[in-house]
């Protein structure tokens, strides 16, 4: 994890369409963006064109830390979620807490910048340098509670459930477990 000021160093692209996995470096943001929030913007500013909607291939759902997440006894369990909000469709963030962002952090991630349209549901998993895109067909039919405790049970680490389905849904809760280390 340790990098320039705070950083781990990367940034994770997931494009659901192919399914390739890549990174890019987090240096080139950090002297230019107080925090997380500030490297979204920058990123879908640079990255979505203006008349995309949020449920274009196109947009980018962004989960951002900041130089602190991780830092034991500083608040630095916040990270964010940045991306076209569906209910106003203009770029829109929301600051959450626990203990995934610093898991992100700990895997030598920064962020996590996801496009693109899978062709069947599928789950990511994140634990280090290995990143898999898996599919997620036995979790079909399942409430958000009940697919996240599937795969804490399947996977037995922390656990982000990003539902999503082909209604459109406008807001969504991410139910997040964590295991303890």
């Amino acid at each position: 994890m340790a990098h320039a000021k705070g950083y781990a160093g990367t940034i994770l692209r997931v494009n659901l369409s192919d399914g390739s996995v890549d990174s890019m470096p987090t240096e080139g943001y950090e002297d230019l963006f107080l925090g997380g929030r500030g490297i979204a913007a920058k990123i879908y500013w640079d990255e979505v064109p203006p008349r995309t909607s949020a449920f274009d291939p196109e947009n980018r759902l962004i989960f951002i830390t900041g130089p602190v997440a991780g830092v034991p006894g500083f608040g630095g369990s916040r990270w964010q979620v940045c991306g076209k909000s569906p209910i106003h469709n203009r770029f829109s963030y929301c600051n959450l807490g626990g203990s995934w962002g610093a898991e992100l952090k700990f895997a030598g991630y920064d962020g996590l910048v996801v496009y693109g349209q899978a062709d069947r549901p599928v789950y990511l998993l994140v634990d280090g340098d290995r990143v898999e895109i898996r599919d997620a067909a036995h979790l079909i039919g399942r409430g958000a509670i009940s697919c996240r405790e599937k795969l804490k049970n399947e996977l037995g680490k922390c656990v982000l459930n990003l539902k999503a389905d082909l209604n459109s849904i406008k807001w969504y809760c991410l139910p997040c477990y964590t295991r303890t280390r």
